[in-house]
C-alpha cells in the first residue's frame, strides 16, 4: 500500500499524452476527499452477486440503508441482499477503534468491503463514500470524454473495483449550508432535496434564514407575519423538516434577523420601525415593544426545534435608533445583545431546551457583554478569494477570543455561477484556532442551486478536509481549478441523482432572486407585497 496523493480528488482527465491509459483511481473523484488513503495498485472485478451486513432494522441506520440501496441501483446487474449468503460481502461494524463520532474506516480487499464506526453518523459518511467508490468504479469508463482514450486492458468490457483502504474525519464539528428564505423560496420538497445533497458532501447542519427585508420566509401561527408569502414554512413544517433532516444528521439552525434586515416583520408592525438598514430595508427601533415581539417569535420557532436547539439572531447590517418614547432607558447596542441573549434563554427554560445563540459579526463585530462571550457563537463572514487577507486579520482577531465562531464563506447573490474561494480560504486558515466551530456555505438572494452547485460541491470539500482539491501552479485567478472541479462535479451529478440539474430545478419550482420571479411570464414580480414594500411611516 501506499498513500495516494491528494491531487486524485480533483483528476478530471483533458489531455493525454501517447496512450497511457487512465488508470482505475483517476476516475474516482471523492469529495469530501478522506483525510488518509492508503491503495495498492492491485484491483478486482466488481462483485456479481454482494451481501449486506451490520445496517440495523431500526430507524437508526436507516438512511445507511438508502444509500446502499440508491448505489445498487446505479450499478445494474450486480445483485445485492441484506444478511445473505452471497461470496463477497459488505460489512458496517461498530469499533470502539474509530474514535471519532463522525468518523470512519473504509476497507476493500478480494473477498468483502468493511465500514467501522463509532456512530450511526459515521457508519452514513462511510457508506457516502463508498457510493462514490463503488459507482464511479462501474461508470468511470463511461465519463472519460473521448473513444481515444485508452484505458487498461479489458476496460470498456469489465469493471473494477480498487484494492485500498480509508481511515477518515472532518475537520470541523459544524459543517453548514446556508438557504436564504427571506429573499427567495424553498419549497418542502426543495428543502428535503438540499438536506438530502448535503449529507451526501457530508455536511451536517441547514441553517434556515428565515426572514429579511424582502420576504417572511415563515408562517407564525399566532401572529399575522409571514401570511402574505404563498411558499411560507408553518410550525409543523418546521417541526417536520428538523424530524427529516436529523435522520440525515443533519441539524437545523434558523436564523431570525433580530435586528436589521426587517422590512417583512415591520410591515406588519411600523409602529416598530426605527430606521433604515446598512443597505436599505429597515432596522427595529429597540425598545419593549420589539423584544416582546422577538419572545413571542422565538418561542414559536423554538417549539419546532430538538432538545438541544440553536438559532440564530442574526445583528447585521443594521442602524441603531431607539423606539419613541424609551431615549432614556438605557438601550444600547451591548445591552440589546445582552437582553437578546436572555429572552432566549427564557424561552429555553419555559420549554425545557438548552438554547445556543449565534449572530453575526458585522463590519467590526457586536459589542458582546462579557458575561456572555463563552456561551454565545460569533460569526464573521467575507465571500471572495480576494478577500484572504480581510479573513485572515478577521480570524486573528476572533480566534484569540474565548468566544467560539463560525466562518461564513459561501456565495455572494451577484455570483451567478457559484464560488468557493472564500470557503477554502476560511476553512484553511481557520485550522490555527481552537475556538474555530467550522464555517457556513452562504447562499444569499437566490434559491437557484443548481447554478452555484459548485459552491456547495468544492466548499464542502473544503470544510471536510481544506487541503482538498489543491490550488494549481500558475493559475492565479483559479481559471484552471474550476474547470477541473467542475468536470469532476459533473460526473458526480451522473452517479448521483439528485446533484442533477433538472431534479434540482423540479422540487425548486420557479426561480426566485431577491424577493421576485426571474424568468417569464413573472419576471419582476414581486412573490409577496413585501418584496416591494418601502416604510412611509407608522400607520394613522
Amino acid at each position: 500500500m501506499k498513500v495516494l496523493t491528494l491531487i486524485f480528488s480533483l483528476l478530471v482527465v483533458s489531455v493525454y499524452a501517447g496512450d497511457k491509459p487512465v488508470e482505475l483511481l483517476d476516475r474516482i473523484h471523492l469529495v469530501p476527499y478522506p483525510e488518509k488513503v492508503e491503495y495498492s495498485e492491485q484491483k478486482i472485478l466488481l462483485p456479481a452477486k454482494v451481501s449486506v451486513f451490520g445496517i440495523s432494522d431500526d430507524n437508526s441506520m436507516k438512511r445507511t440503508r438508502e444509500t446502499i440501496d440508491n448505489m445498487f441501483e446505479m450499478v445494474p446487474n450486480i445483485y445485492y441482499d441484506y444478511n445473505g449468503t452471497n461470496e463477497y460481502k459488505i460489512k458496517f461494524v461498530l469499533s470502539t477503534d474509530v474514535k471519532h463520532p463522525e468518523g470512519y474506516r473504509l476497507s476493500i480487499n478480494d473477498d468483502q468491503i468493511k465500514i467501522s464506526y463509532s456512530s450511526e453518523a459515521g457508519a452514513f459518511y462511510g457508506a457516502q463514500t463508498l457510493y462514490q467508490i463503488f459507482t464511479f468504479s462501474y461508470h468511470g469508463v463511461d465519463m472519460l470524454p473521448g473513444w481515444h482514450v485508452p484505458v487498461e486492458k479489458d476496460g470498456y468490457d469489465k469493471k473494477y473495483l480498487p484494492i485500498l483502504e480509508i481511515e477518515d474525519k472532518p475537520q470541523y464539528k459544524i459543517r453548514s449550508f446556508m438557504v436564504d428564505m427571506g429573499r427567495s423560496v424553498f419549497p418542502m420538497p426543495y428543502l428535503k432535496h438540499i438536506i438530502r445533497l448535503i449529507s451526501h458532501l457530508k455536511l451536517n447542519t441547514l441553517h434556515i434564514h428565515l426572514y429579511d427585508d424582502e420576504l417572511n420566509g415563515f408562517r407564525f401561527s399566532t401572529l399575522p407575519l409571514g401570511e402574505e408569502n404563498p411558499f411560507a414554512m408553518d410550525a409543523d413544517g418546521l417541526k417536520e423538516l428538523v424530524r427529516y433532516a436529523r435522520s440525515y444528521h443533519v441539524t437545523i439552525i434558523p436564523e431570525l434577523e433580530s435586528w436589521g434586515h426587517v422590512a417583512s416583520i415591520v410591515y406588519h408592525y411600523p409602529e416598530l420601525y426605527g430606521a433604515k438598514g446598512m443597505y436599505g430595508g429597515a432596522s427595529f427601533g429597540i425598545g419593549e415593544k420589539t423584544y416582546n415581539l422577538l419572545e413571542k417569535m422565538y418561542d414559536e420557532i423554538l417549539s419546532c426545534l430538538e432538545d438541544e436547539a440553536q438559532i440564530h439572531v442574526g445583528l447585521d447590517e443594521a442602524k441603531w435608533a431607539v423606539l419613541k418614547g424609551e431615549e432614556d432607558k438605557g438601550h444600547s447596542p451591548e445591552n440589546m445583545v445582552g437582553r437578546i441573549y436572555q429572552i432566549l434563554q427564557n424561552a429555553g427554560e419555559r420549554q425545557n431546551k438548552k438554547v445556543t445563540m449565534h449572530l453575526w459579526a458585522d463590519h467590526g463585530g457586536r459589542p458582546v457583554p462579557d458575561e456572555i462571550k463563552d456561551k454565545i457563537v460569533l460569526q464573521p463572514w467575507k465571500y471572495k478569494a480576494s478577500d484572504e487577507q480581510e479573513i485572515v486579520r478577521s480570524l486573528e482577531k476572533y480566534g484569540q477570543e474565548i468566544t467560539p465562531i463560525m466562518m461564513g464563506g459561501g456565495i455572494r447573490s451577484d455570483c451567478f455561477n457559484g464560488d468557493f474561494g472564500a470557503t477554502r480560504v476560511w476553512s484553511q486558515h481557520g485550522r490555527k484556532y481552537s475556538n474555530v466551530l467550522g464555517a457556513t456555505i452562504c447562499l444569499w438572494g437566490t434559491n437557484d442551486i443548481s447554478g452555484r452547485l459548485v459552491g456547495i460541491y468544492t466548499g464542502a470539500d473544503y470544510i471536510w478536509s481544506p487541503d482538498t482539491p489543491k490550488l494549481l501552479a500558475d493559475d492565479p485567478f483559479d481559471e484552471d481549478l474550476r474547470s477541473k472541479v467542475n468536470k469532476a462535479m459533473r460526473n458526480w451529478q451522473k452517479i448521483f441523482p439528485d446533484a442533477l440539474s433538472e431534479n434540482l430545478d423540479q422540487d425548486r419550482g420557479p426561480e426566485v432572486l431577491l424577493g421576485k420571479y426571474v424568468w417569464p411570464p413573472s419576471t419582476s414580480k414581486p412573490v409577496a407585497p413585501t418584496a416591494v414594500w418601502k416604510y412611509d411611516g407608522p400607520l394613522k
